[in-house]
């Protein structure tokens, strides 16, 4: 029997992230107003710490919360667990997408639609990308660790390549430099935002998206069907 706690209403007031995050997107938001008003051209800039933030904030984790308890009112509560699960991402990642529409209607009504940097093809894709592959990632992990775990696969690709940028977008290139055009999407998504993604450019950021589908679908399955057991009980 299905009880009267909603996932929506329950994460409303369980909140899957500290009070702290969403006061950091405030002051990045603000700042970033500044500075598109200031230069609207600018705005992919501007973008980049909230893309940053994202990867923490959706960093979240669902099975730790879980074992501690926290989450023992949902979970009995007869909804489908695909359901929690989608809530419990949605509401990891609004912040950041809310910050992210916040200025992209800023630079559209600054720059009056001349730079539409914050709503082309490739800004949509990295936003897609830190708001879903680090929420999967981490639904076993403690929170944050998905995240500290791709700044530090960031950092390890900038110490092996020249920069974390698409390397080339000639048709020419060779399967090395694919292949790596292909790695540094999937760790520096931010190197998309105000870009209009040609044939060639989807197609080196596809294995990324497609990577985040697939994970999104295993974190979902796992959640609906694991065994949750609270840790006093082990």
């Amino acid at each position: 029997m299905t009880s009267s706690v909603s996932p929506l209403r329950f994460f409303r007031i369980v909140t899957t992230q500290p009070s702290l995050i969403g006061w950091t997107f405030v002051v990045v938001v603000v700042v970033g107003l500044v500075a598109i008003v200031r230069d609207p051209s600018r705005s992919s800039e501007a973008m980049a710490p909230v893309l940053l933030l994202q990867l923490f904030a959706v960093s979240s984790g669902f099975e730790v919360p879980a074992r501690r308890g926290h989450y023992d009112l949902l979970l009995t509560s007869g909804h489908p667990r695909v359901w929690m699960a989608l809530v419990h991402w949605m509401t990891s990642a609004a912040p950041g997408a809310i910050a992210w529409m916040i200025l992209a209607m800023a630079e559209r009504v600054v720059s009056a639609g001349v730079h539409p940097g914050l709503m082309t093809s490739g800004t949509m894709a990295a936003m897609v990308l830190v708001s879903t592959l680090p929420w999967a990632i981490n639904v076993r992990l403690p929170r944050f660790a998905a995240g500290i775990g791709w700044l530090l696969a960031l950092a390890m690709s900038t110490s092996v390549g020249s920069s974390a940028s698409l390397p080339s977008d000639s048709p020419g290139a060779g399967l090395g430099e694919v292949i790596w055009s292909a790695w540094t999407v999937l760790v520096y998504p931010a190197g998309l935002v105000g870009r209009d993604l040609d044939v060639l450019q989807s197609i080196r950021a596809a294995p990324a998206i497609v990577l985040a589908a697939g994970a999104m679908i295993a974190a979902c399955r796992w959640i609906s069907r694991a065994s949750v057991p609270l840790e006093a009980a082990q």
